[in-house]
């Protein structure tokens, strides 16, 4: 039995690994800042930015995330999109950014989650222009001890590697590193804390990326332990074991728990729901009379119901069950077991 390819999935991972190559040609001007020394790099990024782009087609398509993405498009690109804005820029910095959705579990939680996913984060976003060849440095005519910055082969800034702004440029990726293995340590120790924890996991799943996480933050770190202090002693074993930690780490990346970082964005349209149930127009029941959730989302959780084939509507009335309120539905559950058993069974009112 063959599995079925998403042909949509496939598609799009093929034109976003397409535009991929066009931008790092481009931005590389032809390839002559790119460094054959990150092929490695390079090929593990194509097939992360394809697998990513393939399974993210793929949940998508699916009816209860595809409203969700819907949603949050609304929720920027509309007509509305200056009255929105302030709900925008705040799910964003709430969410995106400070990531409060963590710290509603714990501010230990919160700590752990946020040095690991803004190490991942600023890891990338210093890594992936220099693998591509977006980024590079030299020397510029008349100032020999000074390094200019160039972006896609465009002149930028020119400072001092030994100031605060060198230190910064080629000590980002460490700090990141620190990130990471502090939040591993944080990761691996609650586990240890919480033993309970453990049945609800895979070692696939759950302990994999935190494992190769930590690989690619300690022989990273040894990288630069090698260069400064050991005079370049064993670097060429540590960078290769640091090659291929990261090309685990992308491989990985379309498919195991660190997919969540592309799948959080999208699921901004939730605000507009929670929104909408504060100041937008609330579903009324019919049965009690009460406002309990956004007219919005009554109708999407419909729509989708529908969709995918299940039928809620009641014998006899004008309504489905999700036009009921809470109070409602447990009230129709007592009723209808009662008629089933006959009266045996005591229904008692709210």
């Amino acid at each position: 039995m063959f599995m079925k390819l998403h042909k949509e999935g496939v598609l799009r991972g093929l034109g976003g690994v397409a535009l991929l190559s066009v931008l790092i040609v481009v931005g590389s001007r032809k390839l002559v800042y790119f460094d054959a020394a990150l092929i490695p790099y390079l090929i593990a990024t194509i097939f992360a930015i394809f697998g990513s782009i393939y399974r993210y087609s793929v949940w998508l398509s699916r009816p209860p995330t595809n409203i969700l993405w819907k949603r949050s498009l609304k929720l920027i690109f509309s007509k509305y999109f200056f009255a929105n804005a302030g709900l925008v820029i705040k799910a964003f910095f709430e969410n995106m950014l400070l990531q409060k959705f963590i710290g509603r579990r714990s501010p230990y939680r919160w700590i752990m989650h946020f040095l690991l996913a803004w190490g991942c984060v600023l890891g990338f976003a210093v890594t992936f222009p220099l693998v591509f060849g977006w980024l590079h440095f030299s020397n510029p005519p008349g100032h020999e001890h000074m390094y200019q910055l160039y972006i896609f082969g465009f002149p930028a800034m020119i400072f001092d590697p030994y100031g605060f702004i060198g230190y910064a440029f080629f000590n980002m990726l460490n700090l990141c590193s620190i990130m990471i293995i502090i939040g591993t340590v944080m990761a691996f120790s609650r586990r240890l804390m919480h033993p309970g924890d453990i049945t609800t996991q895979s070692f696939a799943h759950d302990l994999l990326p935190l494992l190769i996480l930590f690989g690619v933050a300690v022989s990273g770190l040894f990288l630069t332990f090698s260069t400064h202090y050991l005079g370049g002693h064993q670097y060429r074993i540590l960078s290769t074991i640091h090659c291929w930690t990261v090309v685990a780490f992308l491989v990985y990346l379309p498919f195991g728990k660190f997919f969540h970082i592309f799948q959080r964005a999208s699921q901004m349209g939730a605000e507009l729901y929670i929104h909408e149930k504060q100041e937008g127009q609330l579903a009324i029941c019919p049965k009690t009379g009460e406002g309990f959730t956004s007219q919005v989302q009554k109708d999407d959780v419909k729509s989708i119901l529908r969709e995918l084939g299940f039928e809620f509507e009641v014998a006899h009335e004008k309504f489905s069950v999700q036009d009921l309120s809470p109070q409602a539905r447990r009230q129709l559950l007592m009723t209808t077991q009662h008629k089933r058993l006959k009266g045996k069974f005591d229904i008692v009112r709210e």
